[in-house]
């Protein structure tokens, strides 16, 4: 629900945006004043007996517009990194051995990412998928077709292929033994067969970034 009600003030305020917009946002720091500034709302201005300027008017647009060019700058998903990682947190989905399949424990994850998805159109997706230390022959080709899995089920669901990427994929480095010891214990490598996913707002993979 907070995803939901944050992205909605956020599709109000981009509404307004003429197009390419997105191209001339600097990024400056100067937006977050805009953004704690106090608006007076249309609707208020053309109530019966109203009168107001066209200069006011015009003002609460250029008040509305700056506010708006914020919230799609590269600044606002700095400012706000914390809020957006934790509306925007997806589950790992996970494989079994020698298989690009989707496991039936994964469609939970994959279709609340749908939902995400559907109800917060202005996001992307970025996929790293990994294989484990075993079947080291062909196992970049086992990661990309983990990956290439879950964007066929998401495409499936209705997601438009433009906005899904596989970002990496390959053998993982999470620093466990199963890097480089392929008798590392089976929980342990199954950690490593996993596909992840993150989101990319404002032109920033979320996962990049601390």
């Amino acid at each position: 629900m907070k995803t939901k009600l944050f992205i909605a003030v956020l599709t109000l305020s981009t509404s307004i945006i003429i197009n390419n917009v997105f191209a001339q946002v600097s990024g400056s720091a100067n937006y977050m004043a805009v953004n704690n500034s106090t608006l007076v709302s249309h609707d208020s201005l053309l109530e019966p007996g109203n009168t107001i300027s066209t200069r006011t008017a015009n003002e609460v647009d250029a008040v509305l517009y700056r506010k708006a060019m914020y919230m799609v700058s590269e600044q606002f998903v700095f400012d706000n990194l914390s809020s957006l990682k934790k509306a925007f947190a997806i589950a790992d989905i996970y494989f079994d051995l020698d298989d690009a399949s989707i496991r039936p424990d994964a469609l939970p994850v994959l279709n609340n990412l749908v939902i995400l998805m559907k109800e917060n159109p202005g996001i992307n997706v970025a996929t790293t998928a990994y294989s484990d230390s075993r079947m080291s022959k062909y196992n970049e080709k086992l990661a990309a077709n983990r990956a290439q899995s879950a964007i066929n089920y998401l495409i499936s669901q209705g997601i438009s292929a433009d906005r899904l990427q596989i970002e990496k994929y390959g053998r993982p480095n999470m620093g466990n033994p199963c890097n480089d010891d392929p008798s590392c214990s089976l929980a342990v490598q199954q950690l490593n067969r996993k596909t992840e996913f993150n989101i990319v707002f404002n032109g920033i993979n979320l996962g990049h970034v601390n």
